[in-house]
C-alpha cells in the first residue's frame, strides 16, 4: 500500500507538471529545450572531457560511452549545437528536423567506423570493450553489415552513410557539390593569402 501511495502521488505530480507545460507558450518551451541541451552538453563535457567523479560522473559515462563509445567526445559538441539553434532560430523547424536527421546518419556512421576499427566487439564480451569501440550504437551500425558484407564492404557503406548524413546537414544535392566547391574555392584563397601576408 506505501509504494501504491507514492506511485499515485508521484503520479498526481507528473500530471500536474504536464498541465504545467501544456499551458506555456511554444517560444518558452522551445527556449527551455535549448536550455535544457546546453545544461546536458555541459555536463557531459563535464565527464567524458573532464573526467568528472562522482556517481553522477559514473551514469553519464555508463550512458555516453555505452551508447557512442569513442564517439561519446563528441556529443557535447552536438547537444551545445542543437542547443544553441534551438534558441537563435527556434521557427526554422524543417532546416532543425534536416540537421538531426543528417547527423543522426553520420553518428551512426562514425561509430560504426569506429566499432569495424576496433575488430567489432560484441556486448558479451564487456562494457568496457564496447565502450573502448563504437558502443551499442557501432554494434548496431557494423554488425549486421559485416555479417552480410564482410568487412570489406562494411567500410565503404558507412562512408557512404556518413557521406549521406554531411550532405543532409549541409543542405547539398550530391549534383552540386562540384559548384559548391568551386564557389569557395575563391573565398579559400583568399583566407590563404591573408593568412600568408
Amino acid at each position: 500500500s506505501t509504494w501504491m501511495g507514492l506511485a499515485h502521488a508521484t503520479g498526481a505530480v507528473a500530471r500536474k507538471v504536464g498541465d504545467t507545460g501544456r499551458d506555456l507558450e511554444p517560444e518558452h518551451r522551445r527556449d527551455g529545450v535549448g536550455l535544457l541541451l546546453i545544461a546536458l552538453a555541459v555536463v557531459v563535457a563535464a565527464r567524458e572531457w573532464w573526467g568528472m567523479p562522482g556517481a553522477v560522473g559514473t551514469v553519464v559515462h555508463a550512458v555516453v560511452a555505452g551508447t557512442f563509445g569513442k564517439i561519446g567526445y563528441a556529443v557535447p559538441l552536438v547537444l551545445l549545437a542543437f542547443g544553441i539553434r534551438m534558441l537563435r532560430a527556434p521557427q526554422e523547424d524543417a532546416a532543425t528536423s534536416r540537421a538531426a536527421v543528417g547527423t543522426t546518419a553520420l553518428a551512426f556512421a562514425a561509430c560504426g567506423l569506429a566499432h569495424v576499427t576496433a575488430g567489432i566487439p560484441t556486448p558479451p564480451e564487456g562494457a568496457e570493450g564496447m565502450r573502448a569501440a563504437g558502443g551499442i550504437i557501432g554494434f548496431l551500425a557494423s554488425s549486421p553489415l559485416e555479417a552480410a558484407v564482410s568487412v570489406y564492404g562494411t567500410v565503404p557503406l558507412l562512408l557512404l552513410l556518413g557521406l549521406f548524413g554531411l550532405l543532409v546537414i549541409t543542405a547539398t544535392p550530391l549534383h552540386q557539390v562540384p559548384d559548391r566547391l568551386r564557389a569557395s574555392a575563391p573565398e579559400t584563397k583568399g583566407v590563404v593569402r591573408g593568412l600568408v601576408s
